[in-house]
């Protein structure tokens, strides 16, 4: 009666609303956050002693998860302007509690020497959150695990001197539209452009600040940076890149106990 559920019992799955991906269990999950928030106001009539407490906006309902990149990762599928995730948290053998209307808000990938790449990402939902609604499909079972040699990573400099590390990341508007008499919106509309930003660092061989000015160029949006991760036998678990990417700031960290290192920030948009 008073067992716990132990993490090896939890699957999360998602799938697309319209059948594409198809629904499939997300590996390598550290950890999972299912959750609502319901905005609300204490009114004080006249007359009374008591408040009464009403609606104050429509209830924020959310989804966060961090987990391990080791295959492709079908969470950039919904990046798009209709793609709409359904998505379940399943345990206890046949419980569940899902949606069927998640948006994607934010995803991010941090890689370093020495780790697994991580991956985050955040969804708003607009359907109503509830038990019974179940996306539950395949387990994924081809789990390619990367190393440091199989990721490579494109941007000023880094073919001459050691990327150690770098952070990339999205993020997305959504605006929910309702109407009188909706508990749910009426339309979810997609708002360009998708921002991109990443961090790169490198230890220094032969680079050297920009210019401070160098910001000011009319060719500034014309830099290359891409990230590749592969798995240990080639196969491809995900290409990120960064459209019309603008160098914005460098910072050069030097000191007793290490080797020069140099941080590239880079902003984009699409």
């Amino acid at each position: 009666m008073y067992d716990p559920t132990l993490n090896y019992e939890a699957h999360f799955f998602i799938s697309g609303r319209d059948g594409s991906p198809a629904a499939t269990e997300l590996s390598g999950i550290d950890s999972i956050d299912l959750g609502y928030d319901n905005s609300a106001n204490v009114v004080e009539p006249l007359g009374s002693r008591l408040g009464v407490t009403t609606v104050g906006q429509a209830v924020s309902q959310k989804v966060s998860f961090s987990r391990s990149l080791i295959y492709n990762d079908p969470v950039l599928n919904f990046t798009g302007e209709s793609e709409v995730m359904k998505g379940s948290f399943n345990y206890d053998n046949n419980a569940s509690y899902g949606f069927e209307s998640g948006y994607l808000n934010s995803y991010s990938v941090n890689c370093a020497v020495g780790s697994v790449p991580r991956v985050n990402a955040s969804f708003t939902v607009y359907d109503e959150m509830k038990s019974g609604s179940n996306a539950s499909g395949t387990t994924n079972t081809n789990i390619f695990i990367p190393t440091q040699g199989s990721i490579t990573a494109t941007c000023d400099d880094s073919s001459t001197n050691r990327v150690i590390g770098f952070d990339y990341s999205l993020n997305l508007k959504k605006i929910p539209y309702y109407t009188i008499g909706s508990e749910t919106p009426v339309e979810v509309k997609h708002l360009n452009p998708i921002q991109y930003s990443a961090s790169v660092q490198l230890e220094v061989d032969d680079t050297f600040l920009k210019s401070g000015f160098s910001f000011l160029d009319a060719n500034r949006e014309n830099k290359t940076v891409s990230f590749s991760i592969k798995g240990r036998d080639g196969t491809t678990l995900q290409d990120l890149t960064i459209p019309k990417a603008s160098l914005i700031s460098e910072q050069l960290n030097s000191s007793a106990d290490g080797a020069l290192k140099l941080t590239l920030n880079y902003i984009g948009h699409s």
